[in-house]
């Protein structure tokens, strides 16, 4: 097999000698330590690194130093604190870096993030993490946070906690990885929250509409009052959503509500009717036809298909290709975190 084509090359300097650090932007290479899809570095650029994407995702901390950001839509001086993050299908790179220090953390999303419902209602979440990072490639780029000094010392002590397991290699280190890297991913959640409800960020306002929907699709669901949590009339508000999401505020809430189906299909004892109403849909005959619109087969198919899989079994029928790429579009907006919840003193003391 071919190697990548390499991206460039940074200089790892926490350690106090420089070491040379190669990127080629695949899982493959820049994360060879399976399972655990995660790399943390702590780099010092100087001036330009070209234009690239990667296959994983990328949270980036600026430390110190000066340099412009530059992404498919904008160019950006950075400073010491800024926060954001880079999906795998979004180009960027930097130019006229003067001792740009930043911290790297590379991580697989479907990993770490995934499935974890507890976020699905926090705003700053979806506007850092989750929205605009999945959206199409040269379209969007996720809204960015600007740490207070001590801000970014309480962000750095689990930087370097980070740092501390994944180059330690000892017993555990990769649920305590797991842990701090959610807890840092919650705390900045919170902050960008934060931040947002002072300067009224775009992305937030849909943010709080995407949280409304997470929290009440098993209601009625109106576009007119999706559009004044937005403060858009009801069609400015269906002109962005398309726009930021690729789909209509119609599809995404059926959507939702399909995904929160095939969960709730796992379990026997739970009616067919009873899931088509607690999923909010009208009728058992208007959740089948859906349902089998997007996933190619009825819920009746697809919860026989689910139970017939041995225990232990490695195979997991909702990753089939319909209900991946379904998957794909309603996690968009769904996302991390339970065990950051145990951590919620901590995060109060914090904020």
């Amino acid at each position: 097999m071919n190697q990548p084509e390499l991206i460039g090359i940074a200089w790892e300097t926490r350690t106090g000698q420089p070491k040379e650090q190669r990127c080629y932007g695949t899982f493959d290479e820049d994360m060879p330590r399976l399972p655990l899809r995660f790399n943390i570095l702590f780099v010092t650029h100087e001036g330009d690194f070209k234009m690239h994407s990667h296959e994983y995702c990328e949270l980036v901390l600026v430390l110190g130093g000066k340099g412009e950001h530059i992404t498919e839509r904008e160019i950006y001086p950075l400073a010491t604190g800024d926060v954001f993050v880079i999906s795998g299908n979004t180009r960027h790179g930097f130019k006229d870096a003067r001792g740009l220090k930043l911290c790297n953390i590379q991580y697989d999303p479907d990993q770490f993030l995934r499935g974890r419902q507890a976020l699905d209602k926090m705003m700053g979440y979806h506007a850092l993490f989750d929205c605009e990072p999945d959206a199409a490639p040269g379209d969007h780029f996720n809204e960015r946070l600007q740490l207070a000094p001590e801000q970014l010392a309480y962000a750095s002590s689990l930087l370097a906690t980070l740092k501390n397991e994944f180059d330690g290699h000892t017993e555990g280190h990769e649920v305590i990885i797991e842990g701090v890297f959610l807890l840092l991913v919650t705390y900045l959640s919170r902050l960008h929250s934060r931040q947002a409800q002072e300067s009224v960020l775009p992305s937030m306002r849909l943010a709080n509409v995407i949280s409304h929907v997470q929290k009440n699709f098993h209601e009625p669901l109106r576009i007119e009052e999706l559009a004044r949590i937005a403060h858009l009339s009801p069609s400015q508000f269906q002109r962005t959503f398309k726009r930021n999401y690729g789909t209509t505020p119609q599809k995404f809430i059926r959507q939702v509500r399909l995904y929160k189906a095939c969960e709730m299909l796992k379990d026997p004892d739970q009616d067919i009717t009873s899931i088509a109403y607690e999923t909010g849909f009208s009728s058992s005959s208007f959740f089948t036809s859906q349902f089998k619109s997007a996933m190619g087969e009825t819920p009746t198919q697809y919860r026989r298909k689910v139970l017939e899989l041995q225990p232990g079994s490695e195979r997991e029928p909702n990753q089939s290709g319909l209900l991946t790429r379904m998957r794909t579009s309603v996690q968009h907006v769904t996302g991390v975190i339970s065990l950051a919840l145990q951590c919620e003193l901590t995060l109060c003391v914090m904020l």
